[in-house]
């Protein structure tokens, strides 16, 4: 369950669809499939069964999609919730990523920031590396990575996913108790074209950097990838990507640049859910990843499933 390619990931174009996504966001969620946008209701509690055309959606979708940009109170405490799972992965050789934690055990990064056993066991994860009022880095939480127990990848080529299990804190509790986790939800549906996905990320191993605004989804043009303008560096590979919810949308890939726009890639959360799930029923690939991986990964489902 380590193999590694060079290979990259195929990612989609950066084109006029997306640049006219960009132009006219608030409009954009109009041009996105009937599939997704009754997902999107559905989350929301439309009932769509009474939404019989298109129209009768789109209707019921400005009311979500159109209400003035105000945000609630729990916004600000859904985004430090989600900003406390996320750690600077940092590896033996010097180099940075970013994680998080999908369950109060598991670490979700890309493949090419922990690409193999040896890679995952000579690397930590640091939490709360961020900074105080005094712009000073207190207080963090230095974790060693346990990949024996359980540890899962997909090449750059396929999703770019690497899961990696934690070791406890000093009071043997899981990394969890402490700092919270983000379900991976498989269900799609979570953001519509033209909204605002947000990003907790450790860019060139910085503290803690969130990008919450100028961060549209430009396109989602097929199953494993999807497209959005949010702010990233380098370091800040495998960091999860979120909607205004705080619901875990993608895991980020990669930047990709023309002469006219600007877009990141991220692994849609449907498609790395539906690979551990893949994983989990077969007992040769799920025993081969470790050995408290058909716990962990069971776990991670569940969590996942709970939430939607």
């Amino acid at each position: 369950m380590t193999v590694v390619t060079n290979q990259p990931l195929r990612v989609p174009h950066i084109g006029t669809r997306a640049a006219r996504v960009a132009a006219d966001p608030g409009a954009a969620w109009r041009s996105d499939s009937a599939i997704r946008k009754r997902a999107f209701a559905r989350r929301r509690g439309l009932d769509i069964t009474r939404l019989r055309t298109t129209r009768e959606l789109d209707q019921a979708l400005e009311r979500v999609v159109g209400d003035p940009d105000f945000l609630p109170g729990r916004w600000i405490r859904r985004a430090r919730a989600a900003a406390e799972a996320v750690a600077r992965i940092k590896r033996a050789d010097g180099m940075f990523g970013t994680g998080f934690l999908v369950t109060p055990w598991l670490l979700m990064t890309n493949h090419h920031v922990l690409e193999d056993l040896d890679t995952a066991a000579g690397a930590t994860a640091t939490f709360r590396y961020e900074e105080n009022d005094d712009e000073e880095v207190q207080d963090t939480v230095r974790l060693s990575l346990q990949p024996e127990r359980c540890f899962v990848t997909s090449p750059v080529a396929e999703l770019d996913l690497t899961l990696v299990a934690v070791a406890p804190t000093e009071d043997g509790q899981p990394p969890g108790a402490s700092f919270g986790h983000i379900p991976a939800q498989g269900k799609t549906g979570k953001a519509l074209l033209g909204q605002p996905v947000n990003i907790v990320q450790h860019p060139d191993g910085r503290p803690r950097l969130i990008a919450i605004r100028h961060n549209l989804l430009l396109a989602v043009d097929d199953p494993v990838t999807l497209l959005y303008s949010t702010d990233t560096q380098p370091g800040s590979s495998g960091a999860p990507v979120l909607n205004d919810r705080w619901e875990l949308v993608a895991l980020h890939h990669s930047s990709r640049t023309t002469d006219t726009i600007v877009g990141n890639v991220g692994i849609r959360m449907s498609a790395i859910v539906s690979h551990v799930r893949g994983l989990s029923e077969d007992p040769v690939s799920r025993a081969a990843a470790g050995h408290e991986a058909p716990a962990l990964l069971e776990e991670f489902l569940r969590l996942g499933h709970g939430t939607t």
